[in-house]
């Protein structure tokens, strides 16, 4: 669950961390579990699991879903009868369906095999995965034998027998055309189930274990004997989910009872033990995989078989392994917590698979060069080896070297001559690391990325690197120096004050004669520095024909990629960033492939082609901070769009006329386009789901009809001072988020708003002109969740309808200056405890109305249940607030703004036992703080724009410190300084703050760590979020996904969340 959050992998440490990592993920969230294919029937370990879950998230609503193939499971679940459901068998019809594709695929087939291949789908017993299998190994065979060998086969009779399905499933195996097709499939079961292998991985593998003997027939590499092995293993079904990458590199799953398909093939030979548990290994064993979920372990081992070929490991298992490995052909540490090799290794003759990726090891030991049958050396993320292994280019045998930290580039490579696989070459002066090694290197496939280019001397030295000759690289990166110093310019030969005109000249040269062979599908350009395109990019008759993605990245001086890419009809992503020289685009007519363009940082860029319309597969345009572009090619026709995203580009007034026909097109964003004028029609966009328009200061209106835009969930309108009506919402049923701010000449919200029902989300702030909401808006809203209304100045009165609104979790009504009434519903709602309409209610702001109105309801209306409140206040009214929340005990946030006569917080504060976050700002009279003396030691407050209370409760010497010293977090004119000074009660050293962001001596930030903290943890603040009158900064443009509704511009905009060990943000102190 946790991995699901962060997107990599996670350590395991304890339950009671990771409970508490999901209590922070999950915070006032529903979630769903879904937990596939359960097989376990001990109700002890489902408690324990049940009982984490609890802890995990105490909010109703949240579900567990479990698929399972065992009743008992249900039972061990304590599964209620009327929340079981029972998937139904497939019908013979369906698994006839299955055999039929998989065998003939869409092609026609013989009418004498239909009768035979029903026969068979009934023999299925409704089972999906039989049907796939048999019908695989079926794949293309019209043999009336061979369907009938199967159909009757005594084997069906077992179909309802304990194993009875492995037994049917047998037969596949048993029609694998080459008996080493056996072996290859039954090594996968040293994978765990569900495991994610990679078809190249498979292949070494097998190589390794001798399986893939070239036919003597025939001239193929072991490589290629292994990509046959592995698409007659998929042809039969055996490997399932599988996925390309465009490159082609494929991984695959199997399904786990073909798991254990195989584990029974191996006839007992393979064995997975996990969580390094000790024992004895079994003699027979040829195979074992250790697998640790629990970090850091060690296994103490009894014999070691005499035969093992093959150990993958987690952990350290060495030290207790040191002998009878002898006859080990494969040895992968990937991922193990491991620091050094013994020395016994050097003896492992036999080995042809080394694997020691994403370790801990310093240095790869001088004994790996004994290592000569080695085929497969891997060593990808191991940056905490300082320099390369000397020697290993004598491994005359070594077929696939992978590594990606640039300090580990061997001297020498080019003296292996079998090389298939080099994915990085480092580009080097000294003799053995100059790209005449590539010369002789013909047999490398795949992906080769080339850096440090700006040390090749001149075209003569880069032609010598004989890509041309290089048929069988797919994927090609040219990456040239990032910098050029003029130790380098000297280096090659150029006088110091050529500056960038031999820079440029000099990348030219090289690019020129870097020319690959026109197999290639993938090319990226990065770093370089030259003004054009190669010749042989531009000139060379069909080298583009097989081109699929091209990329040019980080090219300050390029201003043309040429005039008419046309010969590229395979090229589905076109890729442009950050090349600021470019001036001319090339045309496109005629790329019926291209599915993604990509352009941003180009700033002298005025147009994007001349003509898109015949690229009709085009699914994504994204044009981004291009502050020269004036137009967008005509977008007409491209019925393939899903997603427009244009941000950044200042100059650009109009981005099509008509887009009626991109009836695919699911996201449209626009940002930063301050000149933009006009918007084009949006009839007929029947797929769109989402729509942004941000800082788009000229824009009057937003097309002209949305009414068919059916399935629209997201509208968002920010800082679009310009716009004054929006096009009519009725219909938009599938409407939920609706945000529109600093709209200031915008004098209604849009017509058809009471009919967009499945509302959860409305956001109405800094609209200026806005003079009233529509009457019968919230009465219709009842799925609304989030309401914020806020600084709104020209709203005198909120519209009725609010009790309707039952399912609201979060309410802001605040800084609408000229609010003087409110309704007589809500008014009504809101004189009693706990009104239905608040029953949901989580967070409540409320506050700064006018003056003018007086009467406003007693707070104690809201539910205890409430727990983040601020409070604005408004003369009177306002400050009579204070005193009618002492009843909220599940309070644990709590901001107080604008309290001007307030001069010292109420006794009863102490109550609020779990407030964790206290937040004053601007009480200019506030002076005494003794009332949370029993605020939480744990807990952040944060004290701002308070003259007298800032004087008060200065560090060490303030009378009110004492009050105040024990909290853990203190901030102290936080937002008037930006700067936070760290110290540790109870002991004189102070952490220092870094000499460039400090700026205030007066603000505070005080952290008791008397308690014992995680190691990892670390004292952040984090001002990014900080902004001033509710403006972000001009000068830090926010990421697309990161934006949020400006908020107050008094309040506080919380700086950075408090817990306990660790505080979110991007400063850092230092001990």
């Amino acid at each position: 669950m946790l991995q699901a959050f962060d997107e990599k992998d996670c350590v395991y440490v304890s339950q009671n961390i990771v409970v508490q990592k999901l209590q922070e993920k999950l915070r006032e969230k529903n979630y769903l579990l879904i937990l596939d294919d359960v097989w376990n029937e001990d109700r002890q370990k489902w408690e324990s699991f049940r009982s984490c879950l609890s802890g995990i998230g105490k909010k109703v609503g949240s579900r567990v879903l479990i698929t399972t193939r065992t009743k008992k499971v249900a039972s061990t679940m304590e599964t209620l009868s009327e929340h079981m459901h029972h998937l139904e068998k497939l019908t013979n019809e369906d698994c006839w369906s299955i055999i039929k594709q998989r065998a003939f695929g869409n092609s026609s087939f013989p009418s004498e095999l239909e009768g035979i291949g029903r026969d068979i789908a009934s023999k299925c017993g409704g089972l999906a995965l039989v049907a796939n299998i048999i019908g695989g190994s079926l794949w293309n065979n019209r043999k009336k034998d061979d369907w009938l060998s199967i159909k009757d086969n005594n084997v069906w009779r077992s179909m309802e027998e304990d194993g009875g399905v492995l037994r049917v499933l047998q037969l596949s195996l048993n029609r694998l055309p080459i008996p080493a097709l056996k072996l290859c499939f039954a090594l996968c079961s040293i994978f765990p189930k569900d495991f994610v292998m990679g078809k190249e991985m498979l292949i070494q593998l097998w190589m390794a274990e001798g399986f893939l003997q070239p036919f003597s027939e025939t001239h193929l590499e072991m490589e290629d004997v292994g990509d046959k092995y592995f698409n007659a293993l998929s042809s039969y079904s055996l490997f399932q989910d599988v996925e390309r990458d465009p490159y082609g590199s494929i991984t695959c799953k199997m399904h786990d009872l073909i798991h254990d398909l195989a584990q029974s093939v191996s006839k007992s030979q393979t064995l997975i033990l996990e969580d390094g548990s000790g024992r004895n290994i079994p003699a027979n064993i040829q195979h074992l995989n250790v697998i640790s979920n629990k970090g850091t372990a060690t296994t103490e081992f009894g014999d070691v078989p005499k035969k093992l070929h093959t150990l993958f490991s987690q952990i350290d298992v060495l030290h207790s392994m040191s002998t009878n490995l002898k006859k080990v052909r494969v040895l992968s540490f990937c991922g193990a917590d491991i620091d050094e090799l013994p020395a016994f290794l050097g003896e492992m003759k036999h080995l042809r698979f080394l694997d020691v990726s994403d370790t801990k090891i310093k240095e790869l030991p001088k004994f790996i060069t004994k290592l000569y049958h080695l085929q497969t050396f891997r060593f990808m993320d191991c940056y905490r080896i300082e320099r390369p292994l000397e020697g290993i280019c004598d491994l005359l045998n070594l077929r696939h070297i992978c590594f990606n930290n640039e300090k580990l580039m061997p001297a020498g490579i080019g003296r292996l001559p079998c090389l298939k696989t080099l994915q990085l070459f480092v580009v080097g002066q000294q003799e053995g690391h100059q790209i005449k090694e590539l010369r002789l290197l013909n047999q490398l496939r795949g992906k080769l990325e080339i850096r440090n280019l700006d040390m090749v001397r001149d075209k003569e030295e880069a032609m010598g690197a004989r890509l041309s000759e290089k048929d069988a690289i797919q994927e090609l990166e040219l990456v040239f120096g990032e910098k050029y110093t003029i130790q380098k310019l000297q280096l090659m030969g150029y006088a110091e004050s050529s500056g960038s005109e031999d820079r440029c000249k000099h990348d030219e040269d090289i690019l020129e004669g870097l020319q690959p062979h026109s197999n290639l599908k993938g090319l990226t350009i990065e770093h370089y520095c030259g003004k054009g395109c190669p010749s042989w990019m531009l000139e060379t008759k069909n080298f583009l024909k097989n081109m699929m993605f091209m990329t040019f990245d980080k090219c300050p001086w390029l201003e043309s990629i040429g005039e008419d890419l046309s010969t590229a009809t395979c090229l589905k992503k076109l890729t442009i960033w950050q090349c600021d020289g470019l001036m001319s685009f090339p045309n496109l007519h005629g790329l019926s492939s291209l599915q993604n363009i990509e352009i941003g940082y180009c700033g002298q860029l005025k147009s994007i082609g001349e003509d898109l319309s015949t690229a009709t597969c085009l699914k994504e345009l994204i044009v981004k901070e291009c502050n020269g572009l004036m137009s967008l090619p005509n977008l007409h026709g491209l019925s393939s769009l899903q997603k427009i995203k244009i941000d950044g580009c200042g100059q650009l007034k109009s981005i099509g006329e008509d887009l009626s026909t991109a009836t695919c097109l699911k996201e449209l964003t626009v940002k930063g386009c301050p000149s933009l004028m006009s918007f084009p029609n949006l009839h007929g966009l029947s797929s769109l789901q989402k729509i942004e328009i941000h800082r788009c200061g000229q824009l009057k209106s937003i097309g002209e009809d949305l009414s068919t835009a059916t399935c629209l969930k997201e509208l968002t309108v920010w800082e679009c001072n310009g716009l004054m009506s929006f096009p009519n919402l009725h219909g938009l049923s599938s409407l939920q988020t609706l945000w529109i701010s600093d709209c200031g000449r915008l004098r209604s919200l849009p017509s058809g708003l009471p009919s967009c029902t499945a509302l959860r989300t409305l956001g109405i702030s800094r609209c200026g002109g806005l003079r009233s909401l529509p009457s019968g808006l919230l009465p219709s809203c009842t799925a609304l969740r989030t309401l914020r209304i806020s600084w709104c100045g020209g709203l005198r009165s909120l519209p009725s309808g609010l009790p309707s609104c039952t399912a609201l979790e979060e309410l802001d009504i605040s800084n609408c200056h000229n609010l003087i009434s409110i309704p007589d519903d809500l008014r009504r709602s809101w004189s009693v405890p706990n009104p239905a309409c608040l029953a949901r209610l989580k967070k409540l702001t409320i506050g700064g109305f006018s003056t003018e109105l007086k009467e406003f309801p007693d707070l104690g209306f809201i539910g205890s249940h409430l727990e983040d409140l601020t409070l604005i206040g408004w003369g009177e009214p306002g400050e009579r607030m204070l005193d009618q929340i002492q009843h909220l005990t599940a309070l644990e946030s709590l901001e107080i703004e604008d309290f001007d006569v307030l001069e010292a917080l109420p006794n009863w504060f102490g109550n609020l036992s779990s407030l964790r976050n206290l937040e004053i700002s601007n009480c200019k009279s506030l002076k005494h703080m003794k009332a949370i003396q029993r605020f939480s030691k744990y807990g952040r407050l944060c004290i701002d724009e308070c003259p007298e209370l800032k004087k008060r409760c200065k560090r060490g010497s303030g009378p009110e410190w004492d009050c105040i010293s024990h909290i853990q977090i203190i901030e102290i004119g936080h937002k008037e300084s930006q700067w936070a000074e760290s110290s540790i009660e109870d002991d004189d050293s102070e952490q220092q703050v870094d000499d460039n962001e400090q700026q205030d001596d007066d603000s505070e930030l005080q952290v008791d760590d008397s308690e014992p903290q995680d190691d990892d943890s670390e004292l952040q603040v984090d001002d990014s979020e900080q902004q001033v009158d509710g403006q972000a900064d001009d000068n830090e443009q926010q990421d697309d996904d990161s934006e949020q509704l400006p908020v107050r511009a008094t309040g506080l905009r919380r700086p950075f969340v408090a817990e306990t060990n660790k505080i979110e943000s991007n400063k850092r102190f230092k001990n």
